[in-house]
């Protein structure tokens, strides 16, 4: 018989543990649910892979040879291995040494950084947190090859592939300044066009977005006399002009200025935020635990 690691397979060293707890063959036979035939077989084979009798008669039972015993630290070793890879994975985010990488839109980031580093300090002070901007065009590879492990972004703009969790459904609403002339009366779809209109568009600078879709279903165009890249300036733009805005519900609760809201008096199709991450990292325990920690920290601003 071959005398290498390939004949020694995991139900031999089973036979072996059993036998040198039990001390019989009948009982370490009941012990791995076979039959005692079964166990003289695979006893065979192990005399002959370590060519030792290993097990000799005595009485009602078998008593283990001194080749046994030694081999038995190091088969109960073997095992014990073995049986760790069967042990689900845990994770330790107060031990945690390491870098995640997030790609998310500017309205999510004005939404989950506070809280998130909040958590991130309180759980996790030792990992390093990269956020990027989310580039569609390049998402996938950039996932592939582990420069972004989570992207929060909306369905349109994300390749197939990735596993997705849907984090919320966001609505529009109308933004002006205290005291701004839309603070008082009934705000029609002419008064809302007669004032010039600031634009958040992060990625191309367009003077189009979902608002002007939804006038120019109604035949109607608004002045735009503003594009800005990122949500975070707006509350200051707004509450120092009369400009009017469009922004995301969730954006009015983070902002320390006291702003006005309305309404709006044309029907703007609201967006999905969903989280977005690779095949690799879907069972990934750390991952998981950090997918959890984004969900939470959005919900909390809602």
């Amino acid at each position: 018989m071959r005398r290498d690691v390939e004949a020694l397979d995991v139900r031999l060293l089973q036979t072996f543990d059993a036998l040198m707890i039990e001390h019989s063959v009948t009982r370490a036979a009941a012990r791995l649910g076979m039959t005692q035939q079964g166990l003289s077989g695979q006893l065979s084979r192990l005399r002959d892979l370590f060519g030792d009798p290993l097990f000799v008669r005595a009485g009602a039972g078998v008593v283990p040879t001194p080749r046994a015993e030694s081999l038995y630290p190091l088969v109960q070793g073997a095992l014990d291995k073995l049986r760790a890879l069967l042990v689900p994975p845990t994770f330790d985010p107060a031990g945690f040494v390491g870098v995640i990488s997030l790609a998310t839109t500017d309205y999510a980031l004005v939404l989950l950084l506070p809280r998130l580093l909040h958590r991130l300090r309180t759980e996790a002070p030792q990992l390093q947190l990269a956020v990027r901007p989310v580039n569609s065009a390049s998402l996938e590879l950039e996932m592939r090859n582990r420069k972004i492990d989570l992207a929060l972004t909306v369905p349109q703009f994300v390749p197939a592939g990735l596993h997705s969790r849907r984090l919320f459904r966001e609505e529009y609403v109308g933004v002006v300044r205290q005291k701004h002339p839309l603070t008082k009366g009934n705000i029609d779809v002419e008064r809302f066009v007669a004032f010039p209109h600031l634009l958040v568009s992060p990625d191309k600078g367009d003077f189009s977005g979902p608002t002007d879709a939804a006038l120019d279903k109604v035949g109607l165009r608004r002045n735009i006399a503003l594009v800005v890249p990122s949500f975070s300036v707006v509350a200051a733009i707004i509450d120092t002009t009369d400009l009017v805005a469009v922004l995301p519900c969730r954006l009015l609760s983070q902002t320390r200025r006291k702003l006005h809201s309305f309404e709006l008096p044309v029907a703007v199709e609201g967006f999905d935020l969903h989280a977005y991450w690779p095949e690799p990292l879907n069972n990934d325990a750390m991952h998981k635990w950090f997918r959890n920690l984004v969900q939470e920290s959005l919900s909390a601003a809602a």
